[in-house]
């Protein structure tokens, strides 16, 4: 008897790792797609010369879908005046990831605690000719 109970409570602590190792493929899958998303915002800011609404907007919504985060909670800053070819847009989209643990409760974690932001903070160069509006 004493060996079931040992086994019962070793699977229940292999059960938390078996876990928390899916968690991390969502974080990680979560982490990618962000990144293509600012990577295509970013190319569409170059064409524009700076980041426009539509362009934001876009991405806050495609990221909200992808995440699972409220639009609201996007963040996106930067370069908003045109900038003519060869000068330099900065953006800056600040997105919050949950449920990094996959079982916070067992670990005494706070509901709070379990996430963290995932900053994306580079310049890129405009490709704006001054054409169009």
């Amino acid at each position: 008897m004493k060996e079931l109970m040992t086994a019962a409570a070793s699977l229940v602590l292999l059960m938390v790792f078996a876990l928390q190792f899916v968690q991390n493929q969502v974080v990680f899958q979560h982490v990618i797609t962000i990144d293509q998303q600012v990577e295509a915002f970013k190319e569409k800011a170059k064409q524009d010369g700076c980041i426009t609404r539509e362009n934001a907007r876009a991405l806050r919504r495609a990221l909200s879908k992808e995440t699972g985060c409220k639009g609201g909670e996007v963040k996106i800053t930067g370069t908003r005046k045109k900038t003519r070819r060869g000068e330099r847009i900065h953006y800056r989209v600040s997105v919050p990831i949950r449920n990094i643990i996959g079982s916070p409760r067992f670990w005494g974690l706070r509901k709070g605690k379990n996430q963290f932001e995932y900053v994306t903070d580079r310049y890129t160069t405009s490709e704006y000719a001054g054409r169009g509006s």
